[in-house]
């Protein structure tokens, strides 16, 4: 009798170990999700919350896993949250948006010499862009924008990209591909992506403007990009400059979700972000 009060005691403090653990959906190993995650969940432990750190395909993964309860928090572009309520929208009062993370842009490049000038090429059948992998940030930014105006749609879409698609690109102005898309912090100028464009003389940046990418989110509230101008490059000597939109990375929370730990998550994003992002 008494080896059996032991088992379930020590059954009930695992339950409950289990029952305070906040699973974190964030993205690929070595990424700014994973890192920025690592870094929620030891600030987490001070909360006392045991915390789990686990990787994902990115955005799109991780708002599937928060709606369906299978993680407590994760991130994702807001963009994305809105292309997948649009698609999901029996599910969008599943999870919460809790606070923004950092802000991502929309970077486009071109070959100079190739038959993409502007934003408005990309509106016609003159487009072939390559987006990334199906599923990634890029992807879905890509996707969205063609939600918001459906003259993107006349472009021919690939699904490819890295520093391959790049390097083609830059060689082939007629090419199966002009255009490449790809998203990112504008805070880390150091990206791979931008610091080969700026260094290629066959590449350049255009702007992404159209004003029907402003349209408000009718179950969000608020328009999901902004118009910025970030800087491509350190220092006050260049010439470089591209107008673009931009947006937030969120948190978002599920529904399920403790109240307790959501309200110190919050907490973190408000008051104590230095220590989320600490200086590098």
């Amino acid at each position: 009798m008494k080896m059996t009060l032991i088992a379930l005691a020590l059954t009930m403090a695992s339950s409950q170990v289990i029952a305070n653990e906040v699973i974190i959906s964030t993205g690929g190993r070595g990424g700014s999700y994973h890192a920025t995650g690592e870094q929620l969940a030891e600030i987490l432990t001070e909360y006392d919350y045991e915390s789990k750190v686990v990787k994902s395909k990115g955005s799109v993964e991780n708002i599937e896993r928060v709606a369906n309860g299978e993680a407590a928090l994760g991130f994702a572009q807001f963009d994305a949250v809105a292309w997948w309520i649009g698609r999901n929208p029996e599910k969008a009062n599943d999870f919460t948006v809790l606070g923004k993370l950092f802000p991502e842009c929309v970077y486009i490049a071109v070959n100079k010499d190739g038959p993409i000038g502007d934003e408005g090429d990309l509106q016609t059948k003159k487009g072939k862009i390559a987006v990334q992998k199906k599923g990634s940030g890029a992807a879905v930014t890509w996707g969205y924008m063609r939600e918001l105006n459906e003259d993107y749609a006349n472009s021919q879409t690939f699904y490819k990209g890295g520093m391959q698609v790049l390097s083609q690109l830059a060689s082939q102005p007629d090419g199966d591909i002009n255009a490449f898309l790809w998203v990112s912090n504008p805070e880390k100028l150091d990206q791979r992506y931008l610091k080969t464009v700026l260094n290629n003389d066959q590449l350049e940046l255009i702007n992404v403007n159209d004003w029907d990418l402003n349209d408000k989110h009718e179950v969000l509230g608020r328009p999901i990009y902004r118009f910025e101008e970030p800087e491509v490059q350190k220092g006050f000597l260049n010439d470089q400059e591209v107008k673009t939109i931009c947006m937030d990375s969120v948190v978002i929370s599920s529904k399920s979700a403790d109240d307790d730990m959501i309200d110190d998550v919050a907490d973190v994003l408000i008051n104590n972000r230095s220590r989320l992002f600490p200086p590098e």
